[in-house]
């Protein structure tokens, strides 16, 4: 009965999120789709996937229609006229030297040691400051190439390169994080409230030096 009443009073707010009519379900609550079922007249490509949807300048109910629908989004022109538009990897380092950045699969680059560098360890991982780190001793992280995880060496479509991520959201003192912050900006399909503050507390930047930079798909 309760499970009635509630069911009732949610469907004409599900009935504007989705376009199916959820009355009609028959499946159990976890259940998953195959890729025709979940992406119903969609190719898929040469390694058994579907391309992502490619929008631009895409109004707040166009990016929602989409993103609701839980297939991948590509918004092409999202960080347009952004204060952190064109901004290179050095940029950074020199704005904010105080961060600590994590450097994904730095145990492949050979020879490397540790303790030669300024590092934090945080949640079991290390952190290299930007301001100062030469992964080869040497050379400016910025300008300095490295690879990606060896078990990548076989896949054409795995990353060669290894990149950086900056967790600003939760890494950063408060004084630091509005720093760094304050020239960031929600797009403009995301100015809700809700959103607006969720990007601005959840912001983290990701560094690429060199090309086919990149780390393999996690959650």
């Amino acid at each position: 009965g309760v499970f009635a009443a509630i069911w009732a009073a949610t469907g004409a707010d599900e009935a504007k999120l989705f376009d199916v009519d959820l009355s009609t379900l028959t499946k159990p609550p976890l259940w998953e789709p195959t890729f025709e079922e979940y992406f119903p007249g969609w190719e898929k490509n040469e390694m058994g996937l579907g391309s992502p949807v490619v929008l631009a300048k895409p109004t707040r109910e166009e990016f929602l229609f989409h993103a609701r629908r839980g297939y991948p989004i590509v918004v092409a022109d999202w960080a347009e006229g952004m204060k952190y538009t064109g901004w290179s990897c050095q940029d950074f380092a020199e704005a904010f030297p105080f961060g600590y950045m994590k450097a994904e699969y730095i145990d492949a680059l050979p020879g490397f040691n540790r303790k030669q560098h300024d590092i934090k360890v945080i949640d079991g991982e290390l952190r290299f400051k930007l301001g100062s780190f030469k992964p080869d001793g040497k050379t400016w992280w910025y300008n300095f190439s490295r690879p990606a995880s060896k078990r990548y060496k076989d896949d054409p479509l795995k990353p060669k390169q290894g990149p950086y991520v900056w967790h600003v959201k939760d890494e950063l003192s408060a004084k630091e994080k509005i720093k760094v912050q304050e020239r960031f900006e929600a797009p403009v399909f995301l100015q809700d409230p809700l959103n607006k503050a969720k990007m601005n507390r959840s912001f983290e930047v990701w560094f690429s030096p060199g090309a086919h930079s990149g780390a393999g798909a996690h959650n």
